[in-house]
């Protein structure tokens, strides 16, 4: 009975240690990106959403950072205040792919490039 609890603590003990070996290397390894999809990302913002819009375009192009699904966030302007308007100008300056669009047909003006 002793060996067989020895081989059972044994057995945990190595399934612990490879998944912390796991885990530290994931830490220093960033993930794999995969191939981008021809997608682009609409996120309609509304007056008193600056603070949220900056969140969600943030969370997108990390999103977009890790996993590489889309090449292009285009923020739609459907009424923003001024605070909303300076967060979007901003977060269009950095040259990360996001743009500013306060109607939709602009939406074809705009030149898809990938963004790192």
């Amino acid at each position: 009975m002793q060996l067989l609890e020895d081989g059972i603590i044994a057995a945990l003990a190595a399934i612990g240690l490879v998944t912390l070996l796991l885990l530290s290397i994931s830490v220093f390894i960033p993930p794999r990106r995969r191939d981008t999809l021809d997608a682009v990302v609409l996120v309609p913002c509304h007056a008193g959403e600056g603070t949220r819009l900056e969140q969600t375009v943030r969370a997108l192009m990390r999103s977009r950072h890790e996993y590489g699904r889309f090449l292009h966030i285009v923020i739609l302007d459907r009424g923003m205040d001024a605070e909303a308007k300076q967060i979007a100008a901003l977060l269009c300056r950095d040259g990360c792919g996001v743009s500013l669009c306060e109607r939709m047909e602009q939406i074809e003006n705009i030149t898809w490039e990938e963004s790192s």
